[in-house]
């Protein structure tokens, strides 16, 4: 790898985080000028309209858009490294489709639940999801087969989504979980930033900690072994943090796919294998891709707005099938 280009696209993540976060503030249903925008940052007026809507709509929507985007891209590259599997991801092995469902049970049992009861039961979703798949998908205690998780993880979406619209349809949730469905960071709060972003912050520097661990796990667990490390105990960390982001994410936004799979594969590019430098660039670029893509959400119809999760599905399904292409030939 050479050291040019590593530093080349942090110097270009770093000028398109400045350039997205401008666009993202000052474009939307209502267009606000930079006086206003500095205004509002540094003599904050509450009975100005377009300072109200840069500090309590816009800031909260890009910051959770960030949040959502680095929790899903570093859920997809640490779960391909943990299980040398290329094609797996938080939303195709599941995990989203465990959470949604924990959605959908606390939307019966507490219909006017605070985000602190959504987002454990997003978590206990995310949790019996993961716990499932690598119980059917092991082959002995410390090998797992890529093919039997994909597998599995198939299997284990589809049950949880049938569940998740079943319930829905069984308990009039139509509405109530619709959002969620489709992915959307509008409506995300300060409120519900301030619930998650100490178990945001734990999880990524949980991850960003075991990326030498992970770099092991690539080797093989003989190797991992050899050298005096717990491939079942560097495992069962980076799953508990996947969870934890996965649940943070899908109780934010709903079960968005492909983010995991997309950030991880292009930024790798510049990378190779090393998580050591690959986990930081995945946890920025995630965050970009999804603010930015919110930006588009709300620019190409306006004032109405594209479903988020339809874009970055749109994006997502072709990327899915070059890779397969690819590896095949």
């Amino acid at each position: 790898m050479k050291i040019s280009r590593f530093v080349l696209v942090w110097g270009f993540l770093i000028i398109a985080a400045f350039l997205v976060l401008f666009l993202s503030l000052t474009n939307g249903a209502a267009d606000i000028s930079i006086r206003e925008i500095i205004s509002a940052f540094f003599h904050f007026d509450k009975n100005n309209q377009a300072q109200q809507i840069i500090v309590n709509l816009r800031l909260p929507r890009i910051i959770g858009a960030f949040f959502v985007g680095s929790a899903f891209a570093l859920s997809g590259a640490v779960m391909q490294g943990v299980t040398r599997n290329p094609l797996a991801d938080a939303g195709l092995l599941g995990i989203n489709s465990g959470a949604s469902l924990g959605l959908a049970l606390v939307f019966i049992l507490w219909p006017k639940a605070s985000i602190n009861q959504t987002i454990w039961f997003s978590f206990a979703g995310a949790f019996l999801a993961a716990f499932l798949i690598f119980l059917v998908s092991r082959r002995s205690v410390t090998t797992l087969t890529p093919t039997r998780l994909v597998l599995a993880g198939v299997a284990i979406s589809s049950l949880f989504t049938a569940l998740s619209q079943a319930l829905s349809l069984l308990f009039d949730l139509q509405q109530d979980i619709a959002f969620w469905f489709v992915g959307g960071v509008a409506n995300i709060t300060w409120e519900q930033l301030k619930q998650v972003w100490l178990l945001y912050l734990i999880a990524v520097t949980g991850i960003l900690f075991l990326a030498g661990g992970i770099n092991l796990l690539l080797l093989g667990d003989d190797n991992a072994l050899a050298l005096g490390k717990k491939p079942g105990r560097i495992r069962f960390f980076t799953l508990l943090f996947v969870v934890i982001l996965a649940g943070i994410a899908v109780a934010l936004v709903g079960p968005i796919s492909f983010i995991g799979l997309m950030v991880p594969h292009v930024l790798r590019y510049f990378t190779g294998d090393n998580y050591r430098r690959l986990l930081p660039l995945v946890l920025v670029g995630g965050g970009l891709f999804v603010v930015l893509a919110d930006l588009l959400a709300r620019l190409l119809n306006p004032p109405f707005e594209t479903p988020l999760g339809l874009l970055i599905t749109i994006v997502g399904v072709p990327f899915l099938l070059l890779k397969i292409w690819r590896s095949r030939a």
